[in-house]
């Protein structure tokens, strides 16, 4: 699969129908997140489109956060305010994109850890509303992401609305071994991703995003590495790892672990770890198919992942002592790359200790970095004695 290994999915399995003592607390806070989803969506573009705006309905559409109305000249291009989200902008596919991809990560990942056929049989009907249906599905683009008003369409900078798919993928993965789901309906699933890496891989706004050089051409190639696995085109999982080694680990990460692109900016704390959660996934998948060296490319002029957790790890365990710009809250449930990391970094245990003394939400992604935790350190622990 794309974020867990086999070696890992059946082990937890296994675990969890045993009632281990460390999957005990996990199990119940994932069996809540998807008792709760089952309950909702399913969702899709084609509801609440923006008016005063000609857009095929199938498109997705979002507009852009840091951008207001010039109050000079009220009907003219928007003017950007870093850090500070306009409330009036048009959200509502980004926020349905979301919980989609939350939900079918939900149920699909406890329709197999739990045996439990419902939460599967809701994912797949989420998942054709979103993707299959012809009267509700999406398009395979991004071309109408994060548009600014009065300037633009739609820019290379609306690819990273798209990092929630990271997850769905990883829960459509769970949710192909239960048998709850139409093969027919899984091979029309694979189209549509293979459609939408072409377009990451070739669009405009793709290849403007890729030469981003910050946080999102990291989710460019996260999205790529995850939609390439999920796909089974190895050229394409290549290409993001190569990217990430030879053009994001260089040029982002300094030798003592700062990233300057995202400390100019006006959450840069928040960036900072976005951009490291993004480069943890890219080493995570490696990972999985066999490509553990990622976690420890070094750069010529000295830099590593390490560097950059080691240099950020003190500041998201106490932010207060972060002395630059900080507008806005750390997403807590988006510091799973602390716990990849002491998964991939088996030397440097304080990543995963980091990770358990943070607050994390009650959600069906951390509870299961928890059960791959804890996994690890079970089989630590047997391999010890």
């Amino acid at each position: 699969m794309t974020l867990v290994s086999e070696d890992e999915a059946e082990p937890i399995h296994s675990a969890i129908i045993r009632k281990e003592a460390w999957t005990q607390d996990p199990v119940r806070r994932l069996r809540a997140d998807a008792d709760r989803r089952m309950k909702e969506g399913p969702w899709s573009v084609t509801t609440d489109r923006p008016k005063g705006v000609d857009v095929d309905p199938h498109e997705y559409y979002s507009e852009a956060a840091y951008y207001w109305p010039n109050p000079d000249n009220p009907s003219g291009p928007y003017l950007r305010e870093d850090g500070h989200s306009n409330p009036a902008r048009i959200v509502a596919n980004q926020t349905a994109l979301n919980a989609m991809c939350d939900a079918v990560f939900s149920l699909g990942v406890a329709s197999f850890l739990l045996d439990n056929p419902a939460y599967g049989k809701r994912a797949a009907a989420i998942v054709h509303s979103w993707f299959l249906n012809p009267k509700t599905k999406m398009s395979p683009d991004l071309d109408y992401a994060q548009s600014i008003p009065g300037v633009n369409n739609g820019r290379g900078s609306g690819v990273v609305d798209g990092r929630g798919f990271v997850r769905a993928i990883q829960g459509m993965e769970f949710l192909e071994q239960t048998g709850n789901w139409e093969t027919k309906d899984q091979a029309a699933v694979h189209k549509w991703f293979e459609e939408y890496l072409r377009w990451l891989l070739t669009s405009k706004n793709g290849a403007d995003e890729q030469k981003s050089g910050n946080n999102h051409a990291s989710w460019w190639a996260a999205e790529v590495a995850a939609v390439g696995t999920f796909v089974e085109d190895a050229k394409a999982q290549q290409t993001a790892f190569t990217f990430y080694k030879d053009y994001l680990l260089p040029r982002q990460i300094m030798p003592n672990g700062s990233a300057p692109h995202e400390e100019v900016r006006a959450r840069s704390l928040r960036l900072s770890s976005l951009n490291l959660e993004a480069f943890s996934t890219i080493c995570r998948i490696a990972q999985v198919r066999g490509r553990g060296d990622l976690w420890t490319v070094r750069s010529r002029g000295g830099a590593s992942i390490s560097a950059a957790l080691d240099y950020l790890s003190p500041y998201l365990v106490d932010p207060k002592k972060w002395s630059k710009e900080q507008a806005g809250d750390i997403p807590y449930d988006s510091l799973d790359f602390l716990a990849f990391a002491g998964m991939g970094l088996p030397d440097k245990p304080q990543y995963i200790a980091d990770f358990r003394r943070l607050e994390h939400p009650d959600s069906a992604w951390i509870s299961l970095i928890d059960l791959l935790v804890g996994r690890f350190e079970s089989a630590a622990h047997q391999t010890r004695h």
